[in-house]
């Protein structure tokens, strides 16, 4: 699914080019649970915006899907990210005057679908998350791990191709980050492939696979092991 050649970015900063990527190659496979790790700034960030379709500018080559992500036009490239791509952050990027519904429909409405259409798929994502019977809840009246499933809601609503999931248990307390990834792994059984970034290292362990980041390079990508497995 997701292909990276040789993929190097760098900034300018002054009359300095800082190389914030050196010529990562990596597979990213449908159905994978993978887990980016590394310090700041050792380059995630800006591995994980290129993997999302939010960075078109840097050297190499990007295939997702047998398509090649860095010769699309702006407008191809808004529209690949919009269709396959969902996110969660670790500050949840809620609408706090709007119901729960209604965040979790607003990708659905800027894709144009009917009202009635996206209140049915609202619903549904809503009790796949754990949250059934609050569409008209206020997300201000929930917790923090409640707040966390709505935007995850949201980020599924869209049935895309993959979720990135910057640090999404960085604001939340640890019985409530086990919840969250106790999710992940549910949502990851029924075939959604995500991309964690974190901080954590055992939360990075209830992945599948870890890849570390260091100094812009691939420091390592290994599979990792689970007790009983």
């Amino acid at each position: 699914m997701i292909n990276l050649v040789s993929v190097s970015k760098s900034y300018r900063q002054g009359n300095e080019n800082y190389k914030a990527l050196h010529e990562i190659s990596l597979n990213i496979n449908a159905g994978e649970f993978v887990a980016i790790m590394g310090p700041s700034g050792s380059g995630k960030s800006t591995l994980i915006n290129i993997i999302g379709f939010l960075d078109n500018n840097f050297d190499g080559q990007y295939n997702f899907n047998g398509t090649v992500v860095n010769e699309l036009n702006r407008r191809d490239h808004a529209r690949l990210r919009n269709q396959s791509v969902g996110f969660v952050f670790q500050n949840f990027k809620l609408i706090r005057n709007q119901s729960v519904g209604e965040n979790v429909g607003l990708p659905l409405l800027y894709a144009g679908l009917k009202r009635r259409d996206i209140i049915a798929r609202v619903n549904d994502v809503l009790e796949q998350v754990g949250l059934p019977d609050s569409y008209d809840k206020l997300p201000k009246n929930l917790s923090g791990g409640q707040q966390q499933r709505v935007a995850i809601a949201r980020a599924i609503v869209t049935r895309p191709n993959f979720l990135v999931a910057d640090e999404p248990t960085g604001a939340l307390d640890s019985a409530t980050s086990r919840e969250i990834l106790a999710l992940f792994e549910e949502l990851n059984r029924n075939g959604t492939t995500i991309i964690m970034v974190t901080h954590d290292e055992n939360v990075a362990r209830q992945t599948n696979r870890l890849i570390r980041i260091l100094d812009g390079r691939l420091q390592s990508d290994v599979e990792v092991q689970h007790a009983g497995s």
